[in-house]
């Protein structure tokens, strides 16, 4: 294909496309399709695209560019890439590369997290002068369509475009114009805001990697909790990790962004500080990371130190094997006779602390000696006497029928009639 755009630094995919249908004069989003995709069915997504391989081939051989190198520099992976699993990292990419039909968003979490997209397409209008002045055409970039991201660090609050992110047409690609952007004046970037975007735009800029693991990110921040003295051995104080989080940032603003705090005890800060099953998104590892470090901490400096910790490291395991092993022979003993005496669920109740134990350093004796005293569950039910209440239902059908039988040769023409066709009676 001839006359295809190159990508400017740090543009969205969804702009390239779009500015394609410009140098080409198509005015049919269809038509668009199957000259870039050969595809009537790509959705216009703005975050994290797929399609990414046909569009590798239309670029000059010479940027050296592949599936992971789009990904990485001209969509929103890169926010995602890092707190994710690498086994999902991959297969992400992966889906990227051809048709995944929203997968993408669902195997990062995008389509279930509290973080919302905003309404509309978002842009900074003195960067768009300058665009203009530079290469003669406005594009959408990447750091303006960041959820918390929302200022621009050199001009000001980003305003929002008069295209909206899920449009009615959904194949459309909607580039940037006068027409869609018009150039207002832009709020002052209030410090939140500016916080963000810095951190944002560094990772951003970061080349792809591998992810950390999830033992990793759950070591780091037990260890930043002893660091900031908000831990002790592997207790958390969670009530003093809120009571920072909630010094630096408001609210209103953690409502604003999905991330309000409530007094329960399953809130995502304090999920956050415990073994990590499940990832975070960007801002929820912003927000708490800007909370507790110094003013001058950077995301490539954190993500650099989560992965130099070892990948077998077990934040909450504080016994030496030595230790573990002489405790697990005296707490066997222990249990074996607190259940001779009370029963596995009784025994549990009273002594959760031993229960515990038991089963996170010693599971597979502690559930097999389990199961061989589990006592059955069997009970007999002697509230109804079955036998007797059965005579009784049979004596009553008995006098029925000789009650009514002699009366059964003296029905009427009717009542034989219904007689011989109850049988069609639904």
């Amino acid at each position: 294909m001839l006359n295809f755009p190159v990508p400017y630094p740090d543009e969205l995919i969804y702009s390239l496309v779009a500015r394609a249908g410009i140098h080409l004069g198509l005015t049919s989003p269809k038509q668009l399709l199957d000259e870039v995709f050969a595809n009537r069915h790509v959705i216009a997504t703005v975050d994290l695209p797929n399609h990414l391989a046909p569009l590798v081939q239309l670029l000059p051989e010479s940027m050296g560019l592949d599936v992971a190198c789009l990904a990485y520099r001209h969509t929103l992976f890169p926010l995602y890439a890092p707190f994710t699993t690498e086994e999902r990292r991959r297969h992400c990419l992966e889906q990227m590369a051809g048709d995944s039909q929203g997968a993408i968003h669902l195997i990062l979490g995008v389509a279930a997290s509290r973080i919302k997209q905003s309404r509309a397409l978002r842009y900074c209008p003195q960067c768009l002068q300058n665009q203009r002045s530079g290469h003669g055409e406005y594009y959408w970039q990447r750091q303006w369509q960041v959820m918390g991201a929302d200022s621009c660090l050199v001009h000001g609050g980003l305003l929002e475009a008069n295209i909206e992110r899920h449009a009615y047409h959904r194949h459309q690609f909607v580039a940037a114009s006068p027409l869609v952007c018009p150039l207002l004046s832009q709020p002052v970037a209030d410090a939140h805001a500016i916080r963000i975007t810095r951190q944002v735009t560094a990772l951003l800029q970061r080349q792809p990697d591998t992810s950390p693991t999830f033992s990793q990110w759950s070591a780091f921040y037990h260890q930043l909790a002893n660091l900031v003295g908000c831990a002790k051995a592997k207790h958390v104080n969670h009530q003093t990790i809120h009571e920072l989080v909630m010094a630096r940032w408001s609210a209103d603003w953690l409502e604003q962004h999905g991330l309000a705090l409530h007094n329960d005890s399953g809130n995502w800060l304090q999920a956050i500080f415990r073994k990590h099953r499940k990832s975070f998104s960007y801002l929820e590892h912003i927000v708490v990371l800007d909370s507790l470090l110094p003013e001058s901490w950077d995301m490539v400096t954190v993500l650099d130190e989560v992965q130099s910790i070892p990948t077998d490291i077990y934040a909450f395991d504080p016994c030496p094997p030595d230790e573990k092993n002489g405790l697990s022979a005296e707490y066997r003993v222990r249990w074996q006779q607190l259940l001779e005496s009370h029963g596995v669920k009784q025994a549990r109740l009273s002594h959760q602390a031993l229960y515990a134990w038991l089963y996170r350093h010693d599971r597979s004796w502690f559930l097999q000696f389990n199961r061989q005293h589990h006592q059955g569950h069997a009970r007999e039910n002697r509230r109804v006497d079955w036998p007797k209440r059965d005579r009784k239902a049979c004596r009553q059908l008995f006098h029925i029928l000789n009650l009514h039988e002699s009366k059964l040769d003296s029905l009427g023409y009717r009542g034989i009639g219904i007689y011989r066709n109850s049988h069609r009676d639904p």
